[in-house]
């Protein structure tokens, strides 16, 4: 389209919503130096052929129009809230992002529905770690320095995540991760909080678990070799050791590996008589559940909240066989005993509005995939409502005093001064079957009775 034309189509659009007679126009001379919106101006004059004489309502289109366009830029800028989305969009580990994102805008598109925030509307930029730290790292600083966010969402990792805080703390913006790395403490990074359960906490109920239930003491240990995994392996060993018990054998695979058979048959080797899995992606999981079919071993598993979020689109990978004889951890507000009534949980409640929102719900893990990056708009949503305003030092105050009122899908959160690890260390449970959730959405309790 020429730029007469533009001029025009433009010039006919604002007579029509100003509620002008287009049948009318002005015989008035050029338009004078310097004022902007001139070629509009001269447009809504050509439409009719009716002279009106004088240049004083020629300046009054002028300064309708400079004012009306210019005010167009501004107030979309100044009628958001720009949150950044820090994810690995390409890469390695884009199963997760394309998780997180969904989530994201789900939540947000959700949130701005009801009203937004201090008045206005949440947006999200999206920004692609590529599954690389140092690209996360410059993505954190175009969010900050170049988009001017007002907080961070993500990334996923502890090993992405772990770069980027340099840039939020110096920046002041208030983070929220899955990051379960204990390297993150609110001393080297006081604006960061994560909505994964610390690492130990990951792996406590599975070890308790295999002491007190399945009553076995030759405990097996596999994670990946991710910044939360090791953090957990290194602190879980001790605490078996309280127990009483050591670990059989202790295997370490490379973060979404293609191969975890040596590992396994390692571990066969150790005689251990339960696993004990710490990963952080569905990808890992199901190579997990593939090795150890492919090898026959049936023992026993107890696997990280990762199990549980990724089993439904897994299951529709590799059929539910190969999660017999696997347990896994669940927040609490995702589960359910016999006689629990169905559809009265906010994650059931939530369960139904995804469902109709992401038509492809279930092939990238089903709504349970979704909760800890879901819950993430929601609490700076409640932070910035509740604080009034923005800025990364009053929501993490705010936060840290007031999390425990925010009622989410995944159920109560808590934080201090000296703890940003959102879930308790109780909020996590055991359950069987998470391939097999029930019609809400929850997965069953496999420590009811107890």
């Amino acid at each position: 389209m020429s730029t007469a034309s533009a001029c025009r189509s433009m010039a006919g659009s604002w007579l029509a919503e100003s509620g002008i007679n287009q049948q009318t126009s002005w015989k008035l001379t050029g338009p004078p130096d310097g004022l902007p919106g001139g070629e509009v101006v001269d447009a809504i004059m050509q439409i009719g052929g009716v002279a009106m004489p004088g240049t004083a309502f020629r300046k009054a289109v002028l300064a309708l129009l400079s004012t009306t366009m210019l005010g167009a830029g501004s107030a979309k800028a100044e009628d958001t809230i720009k949150i950044g989305g820090l994810v690995s969009v390409t890469g390695g580990a884009a199963s997760i992002g394309k998780i997180a994102e969904t989530a994201w805008r789900l939540a947000i598109d959700e949130i701005n529905a009801s009203g937004g925030v201090l008045g206005k509307k949440l947006e999200l930029v999206m920004a692609d770690t590529m599954s690389d730290p140092t690209h996360a790292l410059n993505e954190a600083r175009r969010l900050v320095d170049s988009e001017k966010v007002e907080a961070v969402l993500g990334p996923a990792t502890s090993q992405e995540t772990v770069p980027t805080l340099a840039v939020t703390t110096a920046g002041k913006v208030t983070q929220i991760s899955t990051a379960a790395s204990t390297q993150i403490t609110v001393e080297t990074a006081p604006y960061h909080f994560t909505t994964s359960p610390r690492g130990a906490n990951q792996l406590i109920p599975s070890i308790d678990y295999a002491l007190n239930t399945l009553k076995v003491t030759r405990i097996g240990l596999i994670s990946d070799n991710g910044g939360a995994a090791k953090s957990a392996i290194a602190d879980i060993v001790p605490y078996m050791k309280d127990k009483g018990v050591e670990p059989s054998g202790v295997q370490e695979f490379t973060f979404r590996t293609e191969d975890m058979t040596p590992q396994l048959l390692g571990l066969r080797g150790s005689g251990a008589e339960v696993l004990v899995l710490m990963n952080s992606t569905g990808d890992d999981a199901r190579k997990f559940l593939e090795n150890r079919m492919d090898i026959g071993w049936n023992v026993p598993v107890l696997a990280s909240p990762a199990m549980t979020t990724t089993a439904v689109g897994n299951a529709t990978v590799l059929g539910h066989e190969p999660f017999e004889g696997v347990y896994s951890l669940q927040f609490e507000g995702l589960t359910y005993c016999d006689g629990d009534p169905l559809g009265g949980s906010l994650f059931a409640q939530y369960t139904k509005r995804a469902k109709a929102a992401v038509p492809d719900l279930e092939r990238i893990g089903g709504p349970a995939s979704l909760q800890l990056y879901y819950i993430q708009p929601y609490l700076l949503a409640a932070a910035m409502n509740g604080s009034g305003k923005t800025d990364g030092p009053t929501l993490t105050a705010w936060l840290e005093n007031n999390v425990q009122t925010v009622d989410t899908i995944v159920g109560r959160l808590s934080a201090s001064s000296s703890n940003h690890f959102l879930p308790p260390a109780t909020s996590l449970k055991i359950v069987r079957n998470p391939d097999q959730p029930r019609e809400d959405g929850l997965v069953e309790r496999a420590d009811c009775a107890q």
